[in-house]
């Protein structure tokens, strides 16, 4: 294809997929989609391999996107398809690892020929079940499960599944907010698509997907063909629920390809910090894409030169029912055991372990006098790790790309008082660079009754690791009313005027000072 051309396709692609996620976040209804940006939207050729994602999408949920989708055409089949259906899944095991994460997919059509599918995926404010936190025993605690299944077909609705959805969660009008966005999502890439197969007078993509895929194998073979061929270990240790867990990646490098086993890795256990295949692989391999081809948008042609191997009943791939609902506090540090294990052969490139993972914090409130009530969720980074040639960044969101929520819009949406959110100075390890820091937030609850809050945080024990010389980064810790929570992965309650303070992870240093 002329590369003149290719550049024009891609690139118009690419746009389509940015303008369905920009109609996703604006008119979305939870703070999760509008302010954390924490979904993506995805285009696939027919063959359900990745072309482009929008700009904002998450690492998680591009790499857990074609592994979802090829699983729901498993179950229902393409020729089962036609225009105007949409599939829809929550199920752990088939989408991007917990049940608040819906993934939806769409097959477009031109005239009577499928050409392409768009996904949306978005984590909805609620899900059912108990209140989203790590110290669940079983997926079933978490929330409502969804088969594969059409939720529109021929482009009617399924409003008896949209009930039972919004039967079975807290917030209905949320949910069904989000989801209907997701949906005007799925649609503006379809028009936009169809529009440019039209005005290109293309029959598909498929052919501009192939030379897209073949750009970017090029192009990361010839940085991997930089690596020397063998054989690295590295190896993450976090908090775990009450007691550390390890995570082993051995990375086989050879010159058309990697494979990362995480054989050696901690069980799997009875709390709800769990991963899932899908999760696993999109972050395993994230930290390989900032290492080959940071500059080149996400598609097969880079994500099929990976193989992940997760052995089942371990900590990165759990046998079901097992609780899930924590997942990333050990899929975002799965970075740091494959940047260790190739700092010997690739100083210039890898990073220091980050105060990762991203500190989930959700408030719930009922009033039992009146019936009022509330919920929200609130995301908070900790500082990225250090490199050769700089230091981290403070308070970055590495390597689940979302924002923080900003306080003004907490402050709006749920009923408390913030009264700190600044950087937490010297908590980044040090070194020849020093680590990034991490934050302190501190507010105070205005509501009248109890507030619950579900902690989903880690390494408030276990450091974020120094590189090759490197000091590691200063732990996080969270205090009600001055004194340590006992386990700050479980659900605690705040009275009326009560403070908690949240002190993120600091970045590990790089090299020695």
């Amino acid at each position: 294809m002329n590369p003149i051309d290719l550049e024009i396709y891609w690139n118009r692609l690419i746009a389509i997929t940015d303008e369905a996620g920009a109609a996703l976040k604006r008119t979305s209804f939870s703070t999760v989609v509008r302010e954390s940006n924490d979904f993506a939207c995805v285009l696939l050729d027919s063959h359900a391999r990745l072309v482009a994602q929008s700009s904002l999408s998450i690492p998680g949920f591009i790499g857990t996107a074609p592994l979802s989708l090829r699983a729901m055409l498993e179950r229902i089949p393409r020729e089962r398809l036609a225009p105007g259906d949409v599939l829809i899944t929550n199920d752990p095991w088939i989408g991007t690892g917990h049940l608040p994460d819906l993934t939806m997919a769409a097959p477009v059509f031109a005239g009577d020929r499928l050409v392409a599918f768009v996904m949306a995926i978005a984590h909805l404010s609620d899900i059912g079940g108990r209140q989203w936190s790590a110290d669940a025993n079983e997926v079933f605690e978490e929330g409502l499960r969804l088969p594969v299944m059409k939720i529109a077909e021929g482009g009617r609705l399924n409003e008896l599944a949209l009930s039972i959805l919004e039967t079975n969660v807290r917030l209905p009008r949320q949910v069904r907010g989000d989801f209907e966005a997701q949906m005007g999502a799925l649609k503006v890439a379809e028009r936009r698509l169809l529009e440019m197969l039209e005005e290109y007078r293309l029959d598909g993509i498929d052919e501009v997907a192939a030379a897209i895929f073949r750009a970017s194998e090029e192009a990361a073979l010839r940085e991997l063909r930089r690596i020397p061929e063998g054989t690295y270990v590295g190896t993450v240790e976090s908090d775990g629920f009450d007691e550390p867990v390890r995570i082993r990646a051995t990375v086989t490098v050879r010159h058309d390809g990697v494979t990362v086993d995480y054989a050696g890795s901690s069980g799997q256990v009875r709390y709800g910090i769990n991963e899932t295949y899908n999760h696993a692989f999109a972050y395993t391999i994230y930290p390989f894409k900032c290492l080959l081809s940071p500059g080149i948008p996400n598609n097969d042609g880079f994500t099929r030169l990976f193989e992940v191997i997760a052995p089942e009943g371990t900590i990165v791939n759990a046998r079901p029912p097992a609780a899930v609902g924590a997942r990333h506090l050990i899929g975002h540090q799965l970075q740091a055991a494959v940047f260790e294990a190739l700092a010997p052969v690739m100083p210039e490139r890898v990073q220091a372990d980050s105060g990762t993972p991203l500190w989930s914090v959700l408030l719930r409130g009922v009033d039992v006098d009146t019936g009022a009530s509330f919920s929200t969720i609130l995301f908070f980074n900790g500082g990225m790790g250090a490199m050769r040639d700089r230091d981290g960044p403070p308070a970055s969101g590495f390597p689940a790309n979302i924002s923080n929520t900003p306080i003004e819009v907490s402050e709006t949406l749920a009923p408390i008082v913030f009264e700190a959110k600044r950087l937490a100075d010297g908590s980044g390890g040090g070194g020849a660079h020093r680590g990034g820091m991490g934050q302190v937030v501190s507010f105070r609850s205005r509501w009248p009754g109890r507030l619950r809050v579900s902690l989903l945080t880690d390494r408030t024990r276990v450091p974020a690791k120094g590189l090759l010389g490197g000091a590691p980064g200063r732990t996080g810790h969270v205090l009600l009313n001055g004194s340590p929570v006992p386990n700050p992965k479980s659900v605690v309650e705040m009275a009326h005027g009560d403070l908690l303070e949240l002190a993120l992870p600091g970045g590990g240093g790089y090299g020695p000072a």
